[in-house]
């Protein structure tokens, strides 16, 4: 909640700010108001850097870092961002003239403009060098602007400073010949013929284009040049969009920066003519855009759904059966908390480096993985490892396929088909969202070309059911939420009997929710990736969608929602599990299998300090008045669930001590407390991700010590 309110206020800032020089500039103040979407658009440009990379925005600062293309170390990203920012600069800059032209006209009132803005408004010479430089000077200045911080940026993060800034003169240069051919293209225009035969011929056709009133007729040669201008734009958004698809899942794509301006340029042309338009009878552009947002809503195909699959035959097993599979006398269950892709790395990280250490002992050992969010997306890539034969599997090892970003491709999807989809959401249902370009991303990271086949986590979960059975790899079980409920969504190759207790009654699994008919004999799965997706939602980065064509047809969020530790669906499986254990031993009067236990924790994010208070905190106003009820539920979401955890474990605990069951419990915390919030890492991030694992810390040399303590008889 408080970066994005930051966000919100540092581009307000600014927008204050250029709309003060207007005034003082001798801009009316009737002027002044029709001009926030070009005035926003330049806010961005200004504003969005310095707070990602001045104040160290942990959700939008590895936007800003830009990896040399490894063909030949070409500055690609660099060149294509400079050009990117053009395009939003040189669309506000010729807004802002149009308004300034035609608005008053529009609006109804006498333009009343300083000396200098007078001027500037009544250039008409295409080659005169004050048309030029007026035209292309403050946009090119925006753009470098803009694209500074992403050389600075990349070039702390091992980037060569050099190569970035060719590659942003490159663009600089090629923005320069853009915006001179399209200035040329006003000569015929504003040439005596076109300007003096083309309004009388005009005005004698009944088209409504040309009968919209005031501000249109008249100032037809500043109107078609502006749409010269959006064509020319839009003509290069869709070329970033088409080469995108077409590199999803690559080692390189468009770069996730150019995401936000691309949705910039798109909602600032359309927004900018949709406002003049309605200007004209006061109808207010915010009031379109709810009654839009509704019908939208009523449109068909206008949510997100995700396809299934065939489901295997062999039906997962059950918690006691998962619990002995392959002979275990002893077992490790595994919670794995979220928080982006650092949680799935440092996830990944964990898991292989006890994979490392132990070999079989810890294999042979570990029995499930409970998961949230991005625990989900580094403990598939884990299991999908082992399944195939980890080091022999050809794969890339988990921890490298978990850091490894996506953060372009969901930048891609919110920019392009899902940007699309609000405008036109029929005829884009069909294309891919962000959802899975997203998991088109985990795919490639996790996925190599062995013995002629690609082994990767496109197959069902089901799957791994077989497997499981047998021991030869751990349950995985991916928890979402279900959003009509609040119940959690379990995904994985074990079940878990969740009407148990009556904070479990509202539990579901795949099983049960993916299968069509209306008898729901049509049994259905979704591949592994889409588990981890559907675990790893995460407000407004993925969409919250719904199974198509399923009987029931719940939307799924961010596991976390409800849960974001895995435990409490590790002790409702463990304990299962014992329980089933506990009656087959009564029934056939024999000792228990597995006599111990070993929980391992994994978090990827320290605990919230219990003093971070301190009495400057208790001032704020009326704006602490209004977020100060959000700011708590966040913060009692965090700390509810921790203090829930931890009763959850310790009861468990308690309960099976009695019975000769011992549970240990060892926690692996990460202490990067300045961790992303997106889908990205950088390098210098991971490094710190992979010395958390060596990291002195007494905790850490503590929770590897009972990891080798619990091992040690087994071996």
């Amino acid at each position: 909640m408080r970066p994005l309110f930051l966000l919100c206020a540092c581009m307000g800032v600014t927008l204050q700010f250029f709309s003060m020089l207007l005034s003082l500039a001798g801009v009316a103040i009737e002027t002044v108001s029709v001009l926030w979407i070009p005035l926003g658009m330049i806010a961005v440009l200004i504003g969005f850097p310095i707070y990602a990379v001045v104040l160290r925005s942990s959700l939008f600062y590895g936007l800003f870092d830009l990896a040399l293309s490894p063909k030949k170390k070409l500055p690609l990203g660099h060149f294509f961002t400079t050009l990117a920012a053009f395009a939003v600069s040189a669309s506000a800059w010729c807004l802002l003239r149009l308004l300034l032209v035609a608005g008053p006209a529009r609006l109804g009132y006498k333009a009343h403009y300083g000396p200098l803005v007078t001027w500037w408004v009544s250039l008409d010479d295409v080659f005169s060098p004050c048309k030029l430089v007026t035209s292309i000077g403050p946009p090119l200045a925006l753009a470098a602007w803009f694209v500074l911080f992403a050389v600075l940026v990349s070039a702390h993060q091992g980037c060569s400073p050099i190569r970035a800034s060719l590659g942003v003169l490159a663009g600089l240069g090629v923005d320069v010949l853009c915006g001179v051919g399209v200035l040329l293209t006003a000569v015929w225009l504003h040439s005596s013929s076109a300007a003096q035969a083309a309004p009388e011929s005009l005005t004698s056709i009944h088209d409504p284009l040309w009968r919209l009133g005031r501000g249109y007729i008249g100032y037809w040669p500043d109107h078609a040049f502006a749409v010269i201008a959006a064509v020319v734009t839009m003509l290069f958004y869709a070329a970033l969009g088409i080469i995108g698809r077409l590199q999803l899942g690559k080692q390189h794509t468009i770069p996730a920066l150019i995401g936000p301006l691309m949705a910039v340029l798109v909602l600032g042309w359309w927004g900018a003519a949709a406002q003049f338009f309605l200007d004209g009878w006061h109808i207010p552009l915010l009031l379109v855009v709810a009654l839009w947002g509704i019908i939208n809503g009523l449109i068909p195909f206008s949510d997100h759904t995700y396809p299934m699959m065939k489901r295997s035959e062999i039906r997962p097993p059950a918690p006691y059966g998962t619990l002995i599979a392959g002979g275990r006398t002893s077992a490790i269950v595994v919670a794995s908390a979220g928080g982006g892709i650092q949680a799935a790395a440092w996830t990944a990280k964990v898991l292989e480096e006890l994979h490392t250490l132990h070999g079989p002992a810890f294999d042979r050992s570990l029995s499930l993985i409970s998961s949230i969010s991005g625990g989900s997306m580094g403990s598939a890539v884990y299991v999908n490892w082992i399944a195939q034969g980890a080091e022999s599997s050809g794969l890339p090892v988990p921890f490298e396929a978990a850091s490894d970003s996506s953060l372009d491709e969901v930048s891609w999807g919110l920019a392009w088909p899902d940007l699309l989809r609000l405008f036109f959401p029929l005829p884009t249902s069909i294309m891919i969202d962000r959802a899975l370009a997203m998991e088109r991303a985990w795919v490639g990271n996790s996925s190599a070309i062995t013995d002629g086949a690609q082994r990767q986590l496109t197959g069902a979960i089901s799957d791994w059911n077989e497997k499981t059975a047998s021991g030869a790899i751990p349950a995985l079980i991916m928890n979402s939420t279900m959003v009509e409920t609040g119940g959690p969504l379990l995904l994985g190759t074990s079940r878990v009997a969740g009407q148990r207790s009556g904070a479990s009654s509202k539990w579901m699994d795949g099983d049960a929710l993916h299968v069509k008919g209306r008898h729901g004999h049509s049994k259905h799965d979704i591949p592994a990736v889409r588990g981890a997706r559907l675990s790893a939602t995460f407000p407004f980065v993925s969409p919250t969608a719904r199974p198509a064509g399923a009987v029931q047809q719940p939307h799924m969020v961010d596991g976390g929602f409800y849960d974001n530790y895995g435990m409490a669906t590790l002790t409702e499986w463990l304990d299962q599990a014992l329980e089933e254990q506990e009656a087959e031993t009564h029934a056939k009067n024999i000792v228990p299998q597995v006599a111990r236990v070993l929980v391992i924790e994994i978090n990827g994010f320290p605990p919230p300090e219990a003093d971070r208070l301190s009495p400057n905190k208790t001032r704020g106003g009326w704006v602490k008045q209004i977020v100060a009820p959000l700011l708590a539920l966040a913060n009692v979401r965090t700390a509810g669930q921790i203090s829930h955890r931890d009763i959850e474990l310790s009861l468990l605990r308690q309960k099976w001590s009695a019975r000769g069951i011992d549970i240990a419990r060892a926690n692996f915390e990460l202490s990067e407390k300045d961790a992303p919030l997106s889908w990205h890492l950088m390098p210098s991030q991971i490094q710190k991700i992979a010395e958390g694992w060596k990291h002195p810390d007494t905790k850490m040399v503590e929770a590897q010590k009972a990891v080798a303590d619990f091992l040690g008889p087994v071996i």
